[in-house]
Formats: C-alpha cells, sequence, structure tokens
C-alpha cells in the first residue's frame, strides 16, 4: 500500500506552482566551519561524463522503488526466535517473558545475541553501551507494536535510544516516538536516535514520530532530531549507520541528521514527512536529511517531504526548510540519488562542497528553488565545485529549477527542467546561473515553460555567448542572452 502512494506521488507534474520565488538562504542551524568559507583558490575543471552516463539517460529514479519498500523487507525477514531474549512489559502477550523491561534485557545481553520485544508500550531510555553488545540484534516480535516511549523522567544522553560505543547493533520494527518534556532549549539535544562512537549500525523498518516538546513555547528550540548519526552537541563523537525502511515524521528540526569527520550514513528507502503542526512550522525550520561537518553520505531511494517553514514576526518570513542538505562531505565521499523530494521550501541544497553526485531525483512540488549549489562566500558558503548534477527531474518549483550561486567547475548534464518558477521579475528561471559562476559545463539539459527563462545565466567571459560557463546542445525556448539554448 505504501508502495503504490509513493508511485502515485512520483507521477505528480504540477505546472503551476503555489509559493515564493528564488529566496535562498542558509538555516544558520547548520553550521559551518567559519576556515571553509572562503573564496576558492582551486582550479579544477569541470567533471566531465564518463562512457556509462552518456548511455545513462533515465530521468528521475525511472522504476526503482523509492520509499519503504515492501518486497526488499520481505527478503531481510527478522532474527528467528530460536533462543533469543524475550521482553514483555505485562507478560500478557509473551508470559514467559524473562523482563519486562528493554534496558534489562539489554544489561543482560552478550555479544551477537537477540532480544525480541513483545507489543507494549516500554516507557524507558533505552541505551546501549559497550563492545559487551557487539552484533546485538534488538526487535519487535510483531512490526511497530512494541512502543519505547519518552519517559516522564529522563537522562543524560537526552537521547531515547542511545548507540555508544557497541558496534553491528540492529535495531527493526519498533515504534519510538516522543514527545519529550524538558523545560528549555536544551544544550544537548534531544534525538530519537543517536549513534555515537558506534560503526555499522542498522535501524530498520522503524516507526520514529514526535521527537519534540510537549511544551509549544518550546517549539523554536533547535533540537528534536529523529535520528541522529555522531553526537553533535556536548561532544564530537562520529558514528555510522544504514538508516533504511523507516517512516520518521513529526519531528520538531532534523528527520535524518549526520555530522563529524568519520561519520558516514547510508539513509535509503525511507518515507522522511516533516511536521504538520503549524504551531512548529511557524517558529522553527526543520530539514528532512542534513549531512555537515565532514560527515559522508548516501542518500538515495527516499521519499522526502513537507518541510516548511511559516514564519511569523519578529523572526525570519520566507522559505528556509530543506528536503536534502548535504555540505562539507569529504570530495567525491557521497551522492544524493533516486530520491523523490517534493513539498519542502527548498528541495536539494549543496555548499561548501567539493566533488558530490546529485542525480536520479524527482524535485517537484518545492516552494522556492528545486536544486541549488552555493560557493558564494557573500551568502555564507565555502567553494562548490566538482558536482555532477545529471538525469534529474524537476518540475513545478515555485524558484529556479537548478541555481547556482558562486559555483564554479561543475557539471549539469541531462536534466528535464519544467514549469519552474513564479517571479515575473526575472529572478526565477528553469536554469539559473549567477555572475559568480564560472567554468561550468552545462550541457544536453531539457528546459520549458520555466518562469522567467528556461536558460539564464549571468557571468561573462569567453564561454557560450559571452558568458564565462559552456553550454552545449541545451534545449529551451527562452534565455536572457541569445546563443545559452536552442
Amino acid at each position: 500500500m505504501r508502495k503504490k502512494l509513493l508511485c502515485a506521488l512520483a507521477l505528480i507534474v504540477a505546472f503551476v506552482a503555489v509559493g515564493r520565488g528564488s529566496d535562498w538562504k542558509k538555516d544558520p542551524d547548520v553550521t559551518i566551519d567559519p576556515a571553509n568559507v572562503v573564496a576558492s583558490n582551486l582550479a579544477l575543471l569541470a567533471p566531465q561524463p564518463t562512457a556509462t552516463e552518456a548511455a545513462d539517460t533515465v530521468l528521475g529514479p525511472g522504476a526503482d522503488v523509492v520509499g519503504i519498500d515492501d518486497a526488499a523487507l520481505a527478503a531481510t525477514p527478522p532474527a528467528s526466535s530460536s533462543g533469543a531474549i524475550f521482553v514483555d512489559d505485562d507478560h500478557l502477550d509473551c508470559p514467559n517473558a524473562t523482563f519486562t523491561t528493554i534496558q534489562a534485557a539489554v544489561n543482560a545481553s552478550g555479544p551477537n545475541d537477540t532480544i525480541k520485544v513483545c507489543p507494549g508500550t516500554y516507557r524507558e531510555q533505552v541505551r546501549i553501551v559497550g563492545h559487551i553488545h557487539d552484533g546485538l540484534r534488538l526487535e519487535s516480535l510483531q512490526p511497530w507494536k512494541a512502543v519505547i516511549q519518552w519517559p516522564t523522567v529522563e537522562s543524560f544522553p537526552l537521547a531515547l535510544v542511545d548507540f555508544n560505543g557497541a558496534d553491528h547493533v540492529r535495531l527493526r520494527d519498533f515504534t519510538i516516538t516522543g514527545p519529550f518534556t524538558f523545560p528549555g532549549c536544551s544544550p544537548d539535544r534531544h534525538e530519537g536516535i543517536l549513534v555515537e562512537n558506534a560503526f555499522d549500525e542498522r535501524i530498520l523498518h522503524n516507526h520514529i514520530t514526535l521527537i519534540r516538546n510537549s511544551l509549544p513555547a518550546l517549539f523554536g528550540c533547535q533540537e528534536g532530531d529523529a535520528v541522529a548519526i555522531g553526537r553533535r552537541s556536548l561532544g564530537t563523537a562520529p558514528g555510522s549507520a544504514e538508516v533504511a525502511q523507516n517512516q520518521i515524521d513529526e519531528y520538531q528540526k532534523n528527520g535524518i541528521q549526520a555530522v563529524n569527520s568519520g561519520t558516514f550514513l547510508h539513509a535509503d528507502h525511507n518515507v522522511v514527512t516533516g511536521s504538520s503542526n503549524q504551531a512548529i512550522r511557524a517558529i522553527i525550520a526543520s530539514n528532512g536529511v542534513v549531512v555537515f561537518r565532514q560527515a559522508a553520505a548516501v542518500v538515495d531511494h527516499n521519499a522526502i517531504s513537507g518541510n516548511q517553514f511559516v514564519g511569523t514576526p519578529p523572526g525570519p518570513v520566507g522559505p528556509l526548510s530543506t528536503g536534502v542538505i548535504l555540505d562539507e562531505a569529504p570530495a567525491g565521499s557521497s551522492s544524493v540519488d533516486h530520491n523523490q523530494v517534493f513539498q519542502n521550501d527548498f528541495g536539494i541544497e549543496t555548499d561548501t562542497q567539493v566533488g558530490l553526485d546529485i542525480s536520479h531525483n524527482d524535485v517537484f512540488n518545492n516552494v522556492a528553488d528545486a536544486i541549488t549549489l552555493c560557493g558564494d562566500v557573500a551568502e555564507g558558503c565555502g567553494p562548490a565545485q566538482n558536482i555532477k548534477v545529471r538525469n534529474n527531474r524537476v518540475v513545478g518549483n515555485g524558484g529556479s529549477g537548478v541555481l547556482f550561486l558562486g559555483a564554479v567547475s561543475n557539471l549539469l548534464k541531462t536534466n528535464d527542467v519544467d514549469s519552474n518558477g513564479t517571479d515575473l521579475a526575472d529572478t526565477t528561471d528553469g536554469l539559473r546561473i549567477d555572475a559568480q559562476s564560472t567554468q561550468n559545463q552545462i550541457n544536453e539539459n531539457h528546459m520549458s515553460s520555466n518562469v522567467t527563462h528556461d536558460c539564464h545565466d549571468d557571468s561573462a567571459g569567453a564561454g557560450t555567448a559571452g558568458t564565462a560557463n559552456f553550454w552545449i546542445n541545451d534545449q529551451g525556448a527562452t534565455q536572457n542572452r541569445p546563443g545559452l539554448c536552442r
């Protein structure tokens, strides 16, 4: 059923987007190392298409399943109950269970043990700490029927489930839910799942929801991340995990977050949906997937939507939330591919990034710009270079389809960019390249029905049509200078 819903969403084509024009701004919560916000001194050539890419003409995810994949889940069943440790909060579903709390079972477990948790509500923080628990499999006996809920009294660290120093742990099929209650903005961020100094974890097919404060006056606190890989506050510990096949929704700040050098995230086949609570959207900018502070990530086959900031005075007003943010990853380490990114403020954004692949995504119906590459120091960005943006389908967004701000030596190839923009004052276009963006290869893209131009380049130099970039075989009906597209 989920698969059918997501496939239906993939077919939505909106030719009139309701929203504001191009007005990109960086979320202040996604802090970049100030040393990286400098003018580029690199002399990189734009990446060249490979032979494989030349033959790869599928736009967007194609026939790939995006979001929770029921067939893949069936192919990876939960562990056998043979020899498992059982937990039941009231001994009704599993009368012979050894433990009534998950933490007691974890404390009693050893390497490669399996803990099966029977249906019930477990109001406790769960701590999986130390290599004595390497290889632990912690699974709900029935999908989403074992509920780990924030307790009334919490303890440090302020995560509901914490992986710390235990590797190869698997967490599957739980409902992990808030809200938490805290009297102020905590210096230690509240997070649903936290992976710190722990590696090769698998967070699989959970429903992670309502990771937010219960107090509306504190909805503006920059915390409430559903899943965090790497410790962001009160430490800089790395971690690594596959976060797959989860439903993640109603979070206060970020759906999935990865931070710190040495951190790696593989986020695949998740459904990540921002808060539907208008009181939250009025005071805080949420994001779907956020990767920065030298973390690396592969973000693929996710459905990411609903991250919209309404904004009320005296705070900033206008679009600020983003579906996917990927900044500062090690060069060539990361990719954003085969995702559906829709109904956010901004779609996909990268800055302070050298080497990244953004390919085969459907980016549609976002309030403002769909895909943004920022390397402009004035915008708080470090260099954006050697990035490939290819084979994306970009339709019906309120801002520009693809926006380059001070982006240098990138490849923009074989994208379909249609019906984007709302501002007749020429601030939104299909492909919009600003004056500071140079040495980019813009090849074989197809544009139509964009406001104001299909092809727009404000740079000046020895490139195509007197620009500082190279437009080759691009198709579009309107352009801000003759010779960019045909």
